[in-house]
């Protein structure tokens, strides 16, 4: 999720991020089925640390909050941090529900697959709320209602959703691969981001689209609770995710899992709350002359009436004033760049947004400042001289 800007200005790699988040795939031994094995994310709070959810070499659960690892005690369901809320489902312990306070919802299931081969596995699926459109780039897609640009590549290129599958990987899916300088992951004793980056590189996955008999198709439609005469344009993201799973792995449990998975996303979406709202007409960067006077009105609203905003500046230029109460921002400009961050907080939902505004200030034209001195020179000598001769 990026801070908006001008359309056609995309460029991800540079651009200031207000949620990053990364997963981990790897190939099973007896196939070439992908798995999901890690997920990772962070968010742009300045208390924030990378989170991490990652299955070990032993093949167990580990989670990890920067270096710290994290664990649930017996009858403990929830952790606190200040840009996060980990939940551990009290009836399935093995779903979890990373909540940030930006509006970001990410479900884990955890999955023992039993066919093609046994694996401990993730099932991760992700939700955003409104406050986010058009705002995401990346493998989810740009979230903006318009399918037709989803498959937009790290440089900003889009790639034909018509396209072949192998032109799709190698023009859209690899220019999202993990960098070694921008892996949020932890890694274990053995392991390091370069190792993985190589793997990625030398993977090459399968192109062929799976193939079901009649039968085939009749009992997954079944398993993914599609009906049997729909046409696969109509099936939500869980039937097509659950069908698309049991295809390649046979594993009916393994498919059903990520149905579920799917299907609580969704209901997960309805229900998700935005986070406060700035205006949209607010700028996110500005040119100013050193000495200008700067004053700009920075209020964060909700379309909940039960919400209550609270306003804080998390960074201010030097000399500047942000009032809460009135909700504006004054600075008389310096020369140089610097930056004013405001931080609004749903006390009522818990939910937090920012929004920043850099400030380019140059020094005031010198032309004009000496054009200035001269005129002031000249009003003096004026006086002078009608002093001396009146």
């Amino acid at each position: 999720c990026n801070d908006p800007l001008p359309p056609g200005s995309l460029q991800s790699s540079n651009r200031p991020h207000i949620f990053m988040s990364q997963i981990r795939t790897i190939p099973l031994e007896s196939n070439n089925v992908t798995v999901t094995k890690g997920f990772a994310a962070k968010s742009s709070d300045p208390e924030s640390q990378s989170v991490s959810i990652t299955v070990s070499r032993s093949e167990n659960l580990v989670m990890r909050r920067g270096n710290e690892l994290l664990e649930f005690e017996d009858n403990i369901h929830m952790l606190f941090f200040p840009e996060i809320t980990i939940e551990r489902n009290p009836i399935d312990s093995t779903i979890l529900i990373l909540s940030w306070t930006i509006g970001v919802t990410v479900q884990i299931k955890l999955v023992e697959m039993v066919s093609p081969s046994a694996a401990l596995v993730l099932n991760v699926a992700a939700s955003v709320t409104d406050a986010f459109r058009g705002r995401t780039y990346g493998l989810l897609g740009t979230y903006d209602g318009e399918p037709t640009n989803d498959l937009r590549a790290q440089n900003g290129i889009v790639v034909n959703s018509n396209a072949l599958a192998e032109e799709i990987h190698r023009q859209f899916g690899v220019t999202w691969a993990i960098h070694t300088d921008t892996s949020l992951f932890y890694y274990e004793s053995g392991q390091s981001a370069e190792f993985f980056e190589n793997q990625n590189r030398l993977f090459v996955p399968s192109f062929t689209e799976p193939i079901n008999t009649a039968v085939e198709d009749e009992s997954i439609r079944r398993t993914c609770k599609i009906a049997s005469d729909s046409a696969s344009s109509s099936w939500n993201a869980a039937q097509r995710t659950c069908y698309y799973d049991m295809s390649i792995t046979r594993d009916e449990t393994f498919a059903q899992t990520s149905f579920d998975a799917g299907d609580e996303i969704l209901s997960i979406k309805a229900d998700l709350i935005n986070p406060p709202l700035f205006n949209i007409e607010l700028p996110v960067s500005m040119k100013a002359k050193h000495g200008e006077r700067i004053r700009l009105t920075i209020d964060g609203t909700s379309n909940y009436s039960t919400s209550v905003i609270v306003l804080s500046a998390d960074h201010l230029p030097n000399g500047a004033t942000f009032n809460i109460q009135t909700k504006v921002f004054e600075w008389t400009a310096i020369e140089g760049e610097d930056y004013v961050r405001i931080r609004a907080k749903d006390s009522t939902y818990n939910l937090t947004s920012t929004h920043e505004i850099v400030f380019q200030v140059e020094l005031a034209d010198e032309s004009s400042a000496i054009r200035s001195e001269i005129q002031s020179s000249l009003f003096s000598l004026a006086i002078l001289f009608y002093m001396l001769f009146k």
